[in-house]
């Protein structure tokens, strides 16, 4: 089943379109624009990404293209806990299973439909932040707590950064893709 979804930023300037399929295997190609702030100076950015996950929810292949502008990323994993980051092995996201890229929320959808949570469950994860528009990749730790399990009307998990101490609670639809990220993001459409 193909999915379209559009995102708007809460309080800044931009836009994302994502396409996903949920078929036996997760794919999903998303176009963000927007305005990044840095050290006070901001700076409009584009960028496409397109992940891809195996039957198992395991994030496989993960490519970000800035569109023009600078090189982009292009992250392979081997299902064992291994990643190469443009075909050099990347020893320092060694056990990360998922990914986290800064300009959207589809990358939470992932991580809840991997872990399959029942209602006050919680699982702490090693994720490869991706940051946009900066291009760079960290290994961090993420944890995960279903408050509502994911059913045909959806869902609520509590999403939380072990790195920065940020705790959002995200209500999701039936497929676990993100309706509202207080304060950060907002579904637009459907």
């Amino acid at each position: 089943m193909e999915r379209h979804v559009v995102w708007e930023p809460v309080g800044a300037v931009g836009t994302e379109h994502l396409t996903v399929e949920f078929e036996e295997e997760l794919s999903a190609d998303g176009t963000v624009v927007g305005i990044s702030e840095n050290e006070g100076t901001a700076a409009p950015f584009r960028v496409r990404y397109r992940v891809a996950c195996d039957g198992a929810g395991a994030v496989r292949r993960v490519e970000i293209d800035p569109l023009g502008v600078g090189n982009g990323i292009k992250l392979e994993h081997d299902g064992d806990g291994n990643w190469t980051e443009n075909g050099v092995p990347a020893a320092d996201l060694a056990g990360c299973r998922d990914v986290d890229i800064s300009v959207t929320p589809f990358t939470n959808t992932v991580p809840i439909r991997r872990l399959d949570l029942a209602s006050g469950e919680t699982a702490r994860i090693s994720v490869v932040y991706l940051d946009v528009p900066a291009m760079t990749t960290t290994a961090v730790e993420q944890r995960y707590t279903c408050l509502e399990p994911l059913d045909s009307d959806g869902g609520v998990f509590r999403y939380e950064s072990l790195e920065s101490g940020f705790t959002a609670d995200l209500p999701v639809d039936s497929d676990g893709v993100v309706l509202d990220y207080p304060g950060v993001f907002r579904r637009a459409y459907p």
